[in-house]
């Protein structure tokens, strides 16, 4: 079965700000698409190798599939927005991802404050 895709949006005085996953396509080619943050290994090398492997054959394809199938501990890095890595760790990418859902939808509506 398909992952639900999923997209919030916030509204404030500075305008919208959507949050969505991959697969949505709803603003292909308008505005400008940031990423919010990283779901990636948390050891050291493999994060390195994870990042390389993504610079070099971007986030789409099968090797993109691979890195995301490692049997590892992963974590998730906000850096991009909120500026922090999440206290917790998970051997399971989707439960980080889960993880990083609830993280950005209270960072972004004000509620971590």
């Amino acid at each position: 079965m398909a992952s639900p895709k999923v997209i919030t949006v916030f509204i404030d005085d500075e305008g919208m700000t959507f949050l969505m996953d991959e697969t949505v396509k709803l603003f292909e080619g308008e505005g400008e698409v940031k990423r919010a943050s990283h779901v990636e290994p948390d050891s050291l090398v493999f994060r390195l190798l994870f990042h390389t492997l993504r610079h070099v054959f971007g986030d789409k394809g099968r090797m993109s599939d691979f890195t995301r199938s490692w049997p590892c501990l992963w974590r998730v890095n906000t850096k991009p927005t909120a500026g922090v890595i999440l206290p917790g760790r998970w051997r399971n990418r989707q439960e980080a991802i889960d993880a990083e859902i609830v993280f950005l939808n209270e960072w972004f509506s004000g509620e971590h404050r």
